[in-house]
């Protein structure tokens, strides 16, 4: 029986690689036309073409003569920069958002991970603060700074995401997803280059979480969205930045120096650009002193980025790569056999270099060294010392 080609999954593929209808006609050597018929099903590639496909997009032939096994409902995504970025760069990153609560669902399977917790308990609750103090009570948190937001958000149970989308103007998004009869909330991150800004930046997701079950914010307009990001900014704030520990020891220094902010900046993890805000909230400064320490900032080249920035190694996810050493350690599955199971579950042919993109892990995990002829052995290293 011949295998109908998939033009939805040539547009997916398309669109993942940030190709327009034009540029993908050029490196195909058809017309734009062409491309169009084949997306919408009027038409598909002859054999020699759609190798060049598979070339050209990086899929495994097999994904494009397939369709989805399963279906992901999407309560909408919050981009975190949704206003100045364009529609080329947020496609790419949905779709990999896609990929990856395939695979969280597929783990889910052999792995116990914490449960997302019910936001439901958060609701009614209009005091931001109150809102903050409460996640941190769940997490047993205290009211210390947090030394890994990301430990903290794979502990709430969350998927976090670090993958590299290489988008400026798409610094994190989130999105809860529902496929087979499960829930799963994504936080995805790229490459911020910035530990501190990347706290920030899963703060502000958790917020979305946790004050907007809700509301679709593809459905919002200009004005709403701004005071949404807003609303989110705040809890993210309030949550790094608690008042009764950082706003009374900020009381207890010389709160308009920008040394005070330099020197609390890798004990509460967080921007000095962002204490300055917070404190400015927490009324321990005026708008004329904030004014002043972003100043002082400018004069001595302190913004973008900020001290310590580069030196400050980012935290990446560990639930992903920690699941699939468990099943490769415990030979419940070996790696080559984890892009096959998903293929097999959901008709997802995803590559070795896309799966270690989501799961922070190296692509030669998922290949299949069992037939090479390399065959090392261990030195006698025993008999080396009892000698």
């Amino acid at each position: 029986m011949k295998k109908i080609f998939n033009g939805s999954r040539l547009k997916e593929s398309r669109l993942y690689n940030k190709l327009t209808i034009t540029e993908l006609a050029e490196k195909l050597n058809v017309t734009k036309q062409m491309i169009s018929k084949y997306e919408s099903g009027k038409s598909e590639p002859s054999f020699e073409k759609s190798l060049i496909l598979i070339d050209i997009l990086g899929y495994p032939r097999e994904f494009f003569y397939t369709t989805d096994k399963y279906v992901i409902e999407n309560e909408g995504t919050f981009f975190r920069s949704r206003l100045t970025a364009t529609q080329k760069s947020k496609e790419p990153a949905s779709i990999a958002l896609k990929y990856s609560v395939v695979v969280r669902d597929f783990l889910e399977q052999y792995i116990d991970f914490p449960v997302l917790q019910n936001r439901e308990m958060y609701e009614g609750k209009d005091n931001p603060e109150e809102v903050a103090l409460s996640i941190r009570k769940s997490m047993n948190l205290g009211l210390e700074p947090i030394h890994d937001i990301i430990e903290v958000a794979e502990l709430m149970g969350f998927t976090v995401i670090n993958m590299d989308y290489q988008e400026d103007k798409v610094d994190a998004f989130s999105s809860m997803n529902t496929v087979n009869g499960n829930s799963y909330f994504v936080i995805t991150t790229g490459d911020s280059g910035s530990f501190y800004r990347q706290q920030f930046s899963i703060a502000h997701e958790i917020g979305h979480w946790v004050l907007h079950q809700s509301i679709n914010p593809q459905e919002l307009d200009k004005d709403e969205y701004k005071t949404m990001e807003d609303e989110a900014n705040k809890l993210a704030s309030i949550f790094l930045l608690p008042k009764e520990s950082f706003g009374e020891e900020l009381k207890s220094q010389i709160v308009d120096e920008i040394d005070t902010y330099y020197n609390l900046k890798r004990k509460w993890n967080v921007s000095m650009a962002a204490m300055i805000k917070r404190a400015r909230d927490l009324n321990i400064i005026s708008v004329d002193q904030e004014v002043k320490l972003y100043k002082q900032m400018h004069y001595r080249k302190w913004r973008n980025p900020e001290p310590f920035d580069l030196e400050t190694k980012v935290t990446s996810p560990v639930a992903f790569k920690q699941s699939l050493e468990l099943l490769i350690d415990e030979k419940i599955l070996q790696g080559h056999e984890i892009p096959l199971k998903i293929a097999e579950e959901y008709n997802l042919y995803l590559t070795p270099k896309m799966l270690a993109m989501i799961c922070g892990v190296e692509p030669a995990l998922f290949l299949d060294n069992s037939q090479s002829k390399v065959v090392l052995k261990l030195k006698d290293f025993k008999g080396m010392k009892s000698g």
